[in-house]
């Protein structure tokens, strides 16, 4: 009986407590137990013993993926020896990843506290469309572990571009560096300035420059705009594999919205008088977000995401969680605000100082030690 649950695992089938009592009235002929009527109670033990439980389905796939997934895995792995082959050369400082990501105009956690018994839990946003409307991010991240600056956003806009009045009030902070499509989405265009205006001129002579397989990306049209000077080694992770091989997908993006969530949610908690969808404000939180991210405190963070993906051997030093540490989750009081004394609403990973909503977030705060 169970040799058969395992094999049925080994399918991807799907088993229920049914299924186990079938099996065992199957094998009772032959163990000689004709009184074995396979009882409920016999089959949640049957289950106790051998780790058996009931578990929700994440994903549906077909047969056709489950017996595509053996090559995948051997593709990622030429891939990831490949790129290692060609690291020495290069060093871990010229070895980038850059990847897009939609974030909601709001982004909140999808869990709560609330009192046991309570069949709909709500909770309280600014707007519900912001909750499904989007813009992309694209960060660049080193091997080496650091986060490059600018920071390039596309936000929403009808006519795919800023007009007058909003070119005249838009926040533009030095970490950031932002354009508009009316998807929200990178467009070819989008990536060639991303390339000219970001990545260029943040990197060496030699350098090498991980992607995936979009076609927007078009490593073969940006040769041009390659200066004489530099030389820039392009290559697409393969089809299907970014979730397993690509630095950003695999660590680097559920911290980075872990952190703006986190802020989103206490916005709301905190009542604080700010429009968590406007433009401005979206720019500012992402632009913090970079800024302290950007921290050497959290260059363990981006090399674990690399060594998760399989291009380093040897695992980062230990490397404290951003939201913890900025949120001063594991503090046993509440800080208090190093400026005037009130309670603090966050913590700077550059200098560690203890800061309120106030002297943080409204007045901007920039560490001193930031060097964009």
């Amino acid at each position: 009986m169970l040799h058969k649950f395992e094999e049925a695992c080994d399918r991807k089938a799907i088993i229920h407590d049914m299924n186990l009592r079938s099996w065992a009235l199957e094998a009772k002929d032959q163990v000689d137990l004709p009184e074995f009527k396979a009882s409920t109670w016999w089959i949640w033990k049957f289950k106790n013993v051998h780790g058996i439980v009931s578990r929700k389905i994440t994903t549906f796939r077909t047969q056709f993926t489950f017996e595509q997934r053996d090559n995948l895995q051997n593709v990622a792995k030429d891939f990831v020896t490949n790129v290692k082959s060609l690291i020495p050369a290069i060093g871990l400082e010229e070895v980038y990843n850059a990847d897009e990501s939609g974030f909601n105009l709001e982004i909140h956690s999808g869990r709560t506290l609330s009192k046991s018994g309570i069949k709909i839990i709500e909770a309280s946003v600014q707007s519900i469309s912001s909750t499904t409307h989007s813009y992309t991010i694209m960060p660049l991240i080193s091997a080496s572990g650091n986060l490059l600056s600018p920071l390039y956003i596309v936000l929403k806009e009808s006519t795919g571009t800023f007009g007058p009045r909003v070119q005249e009030t838009l926040f533009r902070p030095v970490n950031i560096y932002v354009e508009a499509s009316k998807s929200a989405k990178l467009t070819a265009e989008h990536f060639k300035t991303w390339f000219t205006e970001v990545y260029l001129p943040n990197t060496g002579s030699k350098s090498m420059l991980l992607l995936d397989s979009w076609t927007g990306h078009c490593p073969s049209q940006l040769q041009q705009y390659i200066p004489q000077e530099k030389e820039v080694t392009f290559l697409t992770i393969p089809k299907k594999t970014t979730g397993i091989i690509q630095p950003l997908d695999v660590f680097g993006f559920r911290v980075w919205k872990n952190f703006v969530r986190t802020f989103s949610d206490n916005v709301i908690l905190r009542d604080e008088n700010i429009n968590l969808h406007s433009r401005n404000e979206i720019i500012k939180l992402q632009s913090i977000t970079h800024n302290q991210l950007s921290s050497p405190r959290f260059k363990n963070l981006f090399k674990y995401s690399w060594y998760k993906s399989g291009y380093l051997e040897t695992h980062p030093d230990h490397f404290q969680n951003p939201v913890d540490f900025c949120y001063f989750k594991t503090e046993k009081h509440v800080p208090k605000c190093s400026i005037c004394g009130m309670d603090a609403f966050m913590r700077c990973a550059w200098c560690g100082e203890y800061l309120c909503f106030k002297h943080f977030y409204e007045d901007y705060h920039y560490c001193s030690q930031y060097n964009p």
